[in-house]
């Protein structure tokens, strides 16, 4: 690998996320909060410092497949690090905020807070915080400016950490179309990395690109994502969610991340018109984005003839009525209908939102959750975990191997739709769910060891835990559900779920690659 060249390109979006950390420093301006505003105007400044430094070592030669790939793995390792600096500045520990951040740009939505305030929002620690580094970088700013009425802009002792929350969803909305595709969008032509990029970071199997140049392709998708979002943003509103709470929401389940600024999720707002919207944007966001493109452009048939697409739907149908059967649910058919859709649709998009909590439903209903966490949604979406489209190209290959057992000599291909699936992505396809069930169980295992003196980590916490952030889901059952949090995981523990969310997001190879001898050899 070509090292100064993978230099140039981690510059560039080291830069690029320096002015997006200007966003959510404006949000804690607006709620007059000093320690927001000098934690993100910091990191901010520290990922511009450091990408003006990697420019100056770097090669202006042409990106090629390794620096592509190189740049996809380890740009998210980077963008979750300088992401994780406001957390640590306000009081979280190191490995908490990169817990945090990892698992915003991941869009898994597992999280470590525990506090809320009088509002209902999550907080910060207010012990840690006042005796974090912020609080000591303000008390010297304000000695240095003569303590200047700016820098005395706080309300009094109920702090919030809106900006920090706004953040948690923009950063889950920047990794939900991909980081890296934003990048590929809006800087200058990349050569050959640009479409390495791209195939590297969309995921799924099928990466078919929507125009005939990469950038084009990732500005379509971009643009699809942004007005899916203001769309839901306007619904929201309409349905009475704050301003605030509406685009953090709104981030949150067209990338299905599943953060909620409330402590209680969706359940703050208690609103079944709220439950339908968000149920239908996260279910938007499961499917095919090239999809949507082909049916607001051309095709208006384009999902329901997608036959993933159907499968997907399917998929739901059969979870809900499950879970209304089975799952112990309380209230009539309305209501029941209502909480099992809403949950299976958020588990199932890898969302993670929660409107009741299913910890307390029965083992049938919890099963199902279980495996909706590690089926996930469709190719090319948002969503996390195995995809659809590959199970599908798993029962087929199935089914051509028991047909040749009967007929040795019948030549039978596998076919999507009207398409014939080449053996290399059959054979992707199924080293891709060997290595995704290998990795789930050695960090299941690896977890237990882990957790062996904490009497809250039984067999289901430990392995709904790895698979809720192999799959980038959110909550699990046990003392992770959604009721719960990661925080009391001991941080070895937290260090291998970060872990599993990086290579969830990446999809395994284009993690594990980095691991090949090969791959740094010029």
């Amino acid at each position: 690998m070509k090292f100064r060249v993978f230099l140039r390109l981690l510059a560039q979006l080291l830069k690029l996320l320096a002015i997006l950390l200007l966003i959510p420093g404006a949000v804690a301006a607006i709620y007059a909060e000093t320690w927001g505003v000098i934690a993100f105007a910091a990191t901010s400044l520290f990922s511009l410092a450091t990408g003006i430094v990697l420019g100056r070592l770097s090669s202006e030669e042409e990106p090629g497949l390794r620096e592509a790939f190189a740049l996809v793995a380890l740009g998210w390792i980077a963008a979750a690090f300088f992401g994780a600096l406001p957390y640590a500045f306000l009081g979280m520990s190191l490995i908490d905020g990169l817990f945090e951040s990892m698992s915003a740009f991941t869009t898994t939505g597992s999280s470590i807070f525990t506090e809320t305030n009088h509002l209902g929002y999550w907080t910060m620690n207010q012990t840690l915080a006042e005796s974090s580094l912020i609080a000591d970088m303000e008390m010297q700013l304000v000695r240095m400016t003569g303590n200047s009425i700016l820098l005395r802009i706080r309300s009094g002792p109920d702090d919030t950490i809106m900006g920090l929350l706004f953040w948690r969803s923009f950063a889950q909305w920047l990794g939900g179309m991909g980081i890296i595709l934003l990048f590929v969008a809006i800087l200058p032509r990349l050569g050959v990395a640009g479409r390495q990029l791209y195939r590297a970071e969309v995921p799924g199997p099928d990466k078919e690109s929507i125009k005939p140049r990469i950038k084009q392709t990732a500005r379509m998708l971009w643009m699809v994502y942004i007005l899916l979002t203001l769309v839901e943003v306007a619904l929201l509103l309409l349905a009475g969610m704050p301003l605030f709470d509406s685009f953090c929401h709104a981030f949150s389940s067209m990338a299905t991340g599943g953060f909620s600024p409330q402590g209680l999720s969706i359940m703050a707002y208690n609103s079944g018109i709220v439950d339908a919207i968000i149920t239908l944007f996260c279910f938007l966001a499961g499917a095919n984005f090239a999809l949507h493109y082909r049916m607001i452009t051309s095709d208006r048939k384009a999902l329901i003839s997608d036959s993933e697409f159907r499968a997907y739907a399917l998929i739901i149908l059969l979870a809900t009525s499950i879970i209304i059967l089975w799952g112990g649910l309380q209230g009539d058919i309305c209501q029941k209908i209502q909480l099992a859709g809403f949950q299976v649709v958020s588990i199932l998009t890898t969302t993670g939102f929660a409107t009741a909590d299913f910890n307390q439903w029965t083992a049938t209903a919890r099963i199902t959750l279980l495996l909706l966490m590690i089926i996930g949604a469709c190719a090319g979406s948002t969503a996390g975990a195995i995809k659809v489209v590959r199970l599908i190209l798993i029962f087929k290959s199935a089914y051509r191997e028991l047909i040749r057992t009967l007929h040795p000599k019948a030549v039978q291909s596998v076919r999507l739709g009207d398409m014939v699936v080449k053996e290399e992505i059959l054979r992707a396809s199924n080293i891709f769910v060997s290595m995704y069930i290998i990795i789930f169980a050695t960090a299941s295992l690896l977890l237990a060891m882990i957790s062996y003196n904490d009497p809250g980590m039984g067999i289901e916490s430990v392995l709904s835990a790895v698979a809720t952030t192999l799959g980038n889901v959110g909550p699990g059952f046990g003392v992770v559900g959604p009721m719960f949090s990661f925080a009391d995981i001991h941080p070895a523990g937290k260090m291998l779920l970060i872990f599993c969310m990086w290579i969830g997001r990446l999809e395994v190879v284009t993690a594990l690659v980095l691991f090949l001898p090969e791959f740094w050899k010029k």
